[in-house]
């Protein structure tokens, strides 16, 4: 739980779990033997020496490996000598690295892997991969006051609003071994208490089709979903647009999309979409974010009737086919914004 956040779009954060099965951000361990292939070996088996290597990358993610890539640096030599690549060894390995760590730009697994190499920490999950339960953390949120002076002060797009508490942003509550009653007791019931009553909820999860599961699960229960419980789903391109349709049928009254990182333009069916959020990818291995296609989403908003909150430019912005050189390496410091992209709106109907 944060009470504050620098996340543009909430006051707050809170995580009834920690981790999640993984996604087009967190690749699967399959997909990393298949990264790791390709960078060594793109069209032949590898020694055996070599698959054991991989298979190790997902003890401790990305930077475990790096330590074992370089400790072994002889066997990845051999497989070049085998291969009959030129590249020296070092150079080989700056490269496998940098291949598989760009698939790795979920930001939550990053954290993880920050405080939690070993998994001492027992505040989060481990490996990322194999969720963790906290319960009461939920409710613990629910107890926060209103916005204060200084919060509104460093947010004032969220001024006039209740407190907007993110759920999950280091996870996915809905991944595959998370029970809906350990849901419904932890996010459910303190989201329905007075305390909780007083905020609004954005339960983010690349999973809505479990969502809309859920909420017919709870319909069966005789309960309701609460409607300051808003349902969102994440769209990083046209590849994942059936999560908007799946996203529509959960039993919430407000829906949002959280269209970030958009790694290409992307026409959203908004029909039963209340919010829009847009944002540029950041990180080391940042992909180009294009402002035409927040441009783009926008128009669609207005058209819609969709509120529409850019909340960063990414780490690699590009603006009718000029680089944008910022100084926030998030591209997130709209001072720094022309005043035509400083658009961030939130649905009326929350103020209270």
């Amino acid at each position: 739980m944060a009470d504050q956040t620098s996340i543009q779009w909430a006051n707050s954060t809170s995580n009834p779990t920690m981790g999640c099965d993984g996604c087009e951000l967190y690749p699967t361990t399959a997909q990393v033997r298949q990264a790791f292939l390709h960078a060594i070996y793109p069209a032949s088996p590898a020694p055996l020496a070599i698959v054991d290597l991989i298979d190790s990358f997902t003890d401790g993610g990305p930077q475990a490996a790096k330590l074992q890539l370089k400790a072994s640096a002889s066997i990845i030599a051999s497989a070049v000598i085998l291969r009959g690549h030129e590249l020296p060894h070092r150079e080989l390995v700056r490269h496998i690295v940098a291949q598989v760590s760009a698939r790795y730009i979920c930001y939550a697994s990053s954290l993880h892997r920050g405080f939690n190499s070993r998994g001492g920490n027992s505040g989060y999950a481990f490996p990322f991969e194999v969720p963790k339960l906290f319960p009461g953390r939920t409710g613990r949120s629910a107890a926060l006051p209103a916005p204060s002076e200084r919060e509104i002060a460093d947010k004032p797009w969220l001024a006039g609003y209740p407190r907007l508490i993110f759920l999950s942003d280091m996870s996915d509550a809905l991944s595959r071994s998370v029970p809906f009653e350990f849901l419904q007791q932890e996010i459910i019931q303190p989201v329905s208490s007075p305390q909780g009553q007083r905020h609004y909820w954005l339960w983010l999860s690349k999973r809505p089709g479990r969502m809309a599961k859920f909420s017919s699960w709870l319909n069966s229960q005789g309960i309701a979903w609460p409607d300051h419980l808003i349902a969102m789903t994440s769209v990083t391109g046209p590849e994942n647009l059936a999560r908007v349709e799946q996203l529509k049928m959960v039993r919430a009254k407000y829906r949002g999309l959280s269209v970030e990182p958009l790694q290409s333009e992307v026409h959203l069916p908004l029909s039963g979409i209340d919010w829009v959020i847009v944002g540029g990818q950041s990180g080391p291995y940042s992909r180009t974010f294009d402002l035409g296609w927040a441009e783009t989403i926008h128009r669609d908003c207005q058209a819609a009737g969709a509120a529409f909150f850019l909340k960063q430019f990414g780490r690699l912005p590009v603006y009718r086919g000029v680089d944008l050189h910022l100084q926030d390496s998030h591209g997130g410091d709209w001072s720094e914004w022309e005043p035509r992209f400083r658009v961030r709106e939130l649905p009326k109907e929350w103020k209270t």
